[in-house]
C-alpha cells in the first residue's frame, strides 16, 4: 500500500475542489447528486460543495481551503469565523459544515473548531468539523476509487498505474469475411438436341452419380471429419502494461463487449479429443490444459471475458498479452470494449475500440431460365464465409 505521505497536494484550488467533490461524494454515497455551489464570482454563502448523504434528509456542506503550496500556510481563526457566518445564509439550512484544507494539521485550529462545533449545536445550528491534508490522505487511503481517480487524473507516475491496449493501440481494425454472390438471370437459347429424351436422362444420371461420389466417406473422414471454419471470427490481441512505479498484485482483467454489436465471443479454449487415443491419456492432456488456462468466458455475465493470470504479479514495466475472439455483426461499424482492471490495492477502468471492416469474396452466378416470364432482376446475396476444411 502507498504511504499517505506520498500523496501530493493538488497544484491549484480548482483541482482541490474537484478532489473534495469526488471524495465526499464517495464517502456520503451520493456521487450522482453532490454538486459545486454556483460559479466563480457568485456568492456561495460559505459553501463550495453541498450534498445530501445517503440516509440523510438535510444538506451537508464543504468549504474548501487550499493552503500550503499555493496560498498561505495556515487556516486562520478569522477565516473560520467569516465562513461560518456566511454559511448561516445557505438555504436550506445545513446540518453539517466541513472545512477541507490542504494545510498541515494544527492543534490550535482543531481546538477552535471543536469549540465552535459545540457552540453551534447548543444554538440549534449546523455541526462544524475540519479535515486537514493529513486527514484527507487517510480518507483517500480508505476510498480506492477516489484515490485512483486522483492519482491518474493528476498523472502521478510514482504510484500504481496500468494501461490496457489492443495490439498495443487503443483502436484496432477487425475484418470479418463474407461471400458476396451476384445472381444474373438470362433466357436460355433453345436448341433442337435439348429436347432429346436420351440426353436429358443421361444428364440426370450423371448428376446423381456426382452426388453419390461427393458424399462418399473414407475411413480417414470418419475419425478425422472435416470441420467448418467460420471466417467471421476475428482474433483480438489484448495487452497489459504496468506503467506505474509499484508492484501490482493479485490482479484480474474483465473485458465487456458491446452486446448489440456482436454475435458471439470466445475465450479460445477447447479440450483435446481423440477417439483413437487412450482416454486416460486424453484426460491427462486436458488436465494440463486446464492448469495453464488464463482466459475464461464469464459464466455469470454475457459478453464478458475474464483474464485470470497464473502469475498474478506485475512488476514495474512488466507486460502481459493474451488473445480472445469476437464475431462482429456485419453492420456493427465500431465495437466498444469496456475494461475493468482489479488488483489488491488498485483499480482502473477504460475503453478500447474495434473498427469493423468486412471483407467480401465476390462470386457471380449466371442462371438460365426457360422464358422471359421467369426473368428476375440481378440479386446480391451476402453470406458468412464458412468453409469445410
Amino acid at each position: 500500500m502507498i504511504a499517505p505521505t506520498q500523496i501530493r497536494k493538488p497544484e491549484n484550488w480548482q483541482d482541490f475542489e474537484k478532489l473534495c467533490k469526488k471524495l465526499w461524494g464517495e464517502i456520503w454515497e451520493c456521487s450522482d447528486t453532490i454538486q459545486c455551489n454556483g460559479r466563480i464570482g457568485q456568492p456561495q454563502h460559505g459553501v463550495d460543495i453541498y450534498g445530501i448523504p445517503k440516509g440523510e434528509c438535510e444538506y451537508y456542506g464543504i468549504q474548501c481551503k487550499g493552503k500550503g503550496d499555493y496560498v498561505q500556510s495556515i487556516l486562520t481563526i478569522e477565516e473560520i469565523d467569516n465562513e461560518i457566518k456566511k454559511a448561516l445564509l445557505f438555504k436550506p439550512a445545513l446540518k453539517r459544515l466541513i472545512f477541507a484544507t490542504t494545510a498541515d494539521k494544527d492543534n490550535k485550529t482543531e481546538e477552535y473548531i471543536r469549540i465552535k462545533n459545540i457552540e453551534n449545536k447548543r444554538n440549534g445550528l449546523f455541526e462544524i468539523y475540519i479535515s486537514f491534508w493529513k486527514d484527507i490522505e487517510d480518507l483517500l487511503e480508505e476510498r480506492r476509487d477516489t484515490y485512483n481517480w486522483y492519482i491518474n487524473n493528476c498523472q502521478y507516475k510514482d504510484v500504481s498505474d496500468i494501461e490496457i491496449f489492443v495490439d498495443w493501440e487503443k483502436e484496432y481494425e477487425v475484418k470479418p469475411q463474407y461471400v458476396r454472390t451476384t445472381k444474373n438471370y438470362y433466357v436460355r437459347e433453345k436448341r433442337d438436341f435439348d429436347m432429346d429424351p436420351f440426353r436429358v436422362l443421361n444428364q440426370k444420371l450423371l448428376a446423381e452419380c456426382e452426388k453419390s461420389f461427393s458424399s462418399g466417406r473414407t475411413l480417414n473422414s470418419v475419425f478425422n471429419p472435416p470441420r467448418k471454419v467460420d471466417y467471421r471470427w476475428c482474433s483480438i490481441p489484448i495487452n497489459i502494461e504496468n506503467t506505474g512505479a509499484t508492484v501490482i498484485k493479485d490482479y484480474k482483467l474483465y473485458l465487456t463487449f458491446e452486446s448489440d454489436k456482436i454475435l458471439a465471443i470466445d475465450d479460445g479454449f477447447c479440450y483435446y479429443n481423440n477417439a483413437l487415443m487412450d482416454q486416460a491419456m486424453v484426460a491427462q492432456i486436458n488436465a494440463s490444459k486446464d492448469a495453464k488456462r488464463e482466459v475464461f468466458e464469464s459464466l455469470e455475465y454475457s459478453n464478458v471475458i475474464e483474464f485470470r493470470p497464473i502469475d498474478p504479479i506485475l512488476v514495474q514495466t512488466d507486460k502481459k498479452s493474451f488473445k480472445v475472439k469476437v464475431k462482429p455483426k456485419i453492420m456493427s461499424g465500431e465495437i466498444k470494449i469496456d475494461w475493468d482492471f482489479k488488483s489488491q490495492n488498485y483499480r482502473k477502468e477504460g475503453t478500447l475500440l474495434l473498427k469493423v471492416t468486412p471483407l467480401y469474396e465476390d462470386k457471380k452466378i449466371d442462371i438460365e431460365v426457360e422464358d422471359c416470364n421467369q426473368l428476375k432482376d440481378s440479386e446480391v446475396i451476402i453470406e458468412p464465409k464458412i468453409i469445410e476444411e
